[in-house]
């Protein structure tokens, strides 16, 4: 998760454009995933071919059917790397765009900013995920689902930050917002 700070704490912030990139913790790059994934198969098939060549021939179909798993799986893992959300605040619009990297924009949804509510939902149960939810006029676009419970916390309070309006202070710990339960984003 990437955002522009110096832009949207400058007393100008609303004449400013303010981007957040949110993006999958990618561990490994496309080039080290795949190099893994050679190497495991070089592993898998020698220890296969070594046990084959002593008469247990029927580990090689079983020692493809795991290497076309981990290969599938590290397919799905380097390709959801590239996903990208990106939030652009301007001074009357949150747009959202969905999209890959190197693709541009698949899905663009904007939100009117003076309307637009964060809500930082629990999951279905007890265990399940927290969801953060952009709410405005009846429309609800969910976002951040690659990101931790923590960071999506931080995120839904950097969020209520700037959609703050320019006219209304941000709300502290002691100010009117708080002592009713409610910060602004939340009303």
């Amino acid at each position: 998760m990437h955002y522009n700070s110096a832009a949207s704490k400058s007393p100008v912030a609303e004449s400013v454009e303010t981007r957040i990139v949110i993006s999958p913790n990618a561990s490994l790059s496309a080039r080290q995933a795949w190099l893994f994934m050679g190497l495991s198969a070089a592993l898998g098939l020698g220890i296969a071919a070594v046990m084959a060549w002593h008469g247990l021939w029927l580990v090689l179909p079983f020692t493809g059917l795991e290497l076309a798993a981990l290969g599938a799986a590290v397919y799905v893992s380097v390709r959801r790397n590239a996903d990208r959300e990106v939030l652009v605040f301007t001074p009357h619009v949150l747009r959202v765009e969905y999209g890959r990297v190197g693709s541009g924009a698949t899905a663009v949804v904007e939100l009117t900013r003076g309307l637009t509510r964060v809500l930082l939902e629990p999951g279905a149960h007890r265990h399940d995920a927290t969801r953060l939810v952009l709410s405005c006029a009846g429309q609800r676009v969910r976002i951040a689902a690659c990101l931790t419970d923590e960071e999506r916390a931080g995120l839904a309070a950097r969020l209520k930050q700037l959609l703050t309006p320019a006219w209304c202070p941000a709300p502290a710990a002691a100010d009117l917002g708080s002592a009713h339960g409610l910060s602004f984003g939340d009303r």
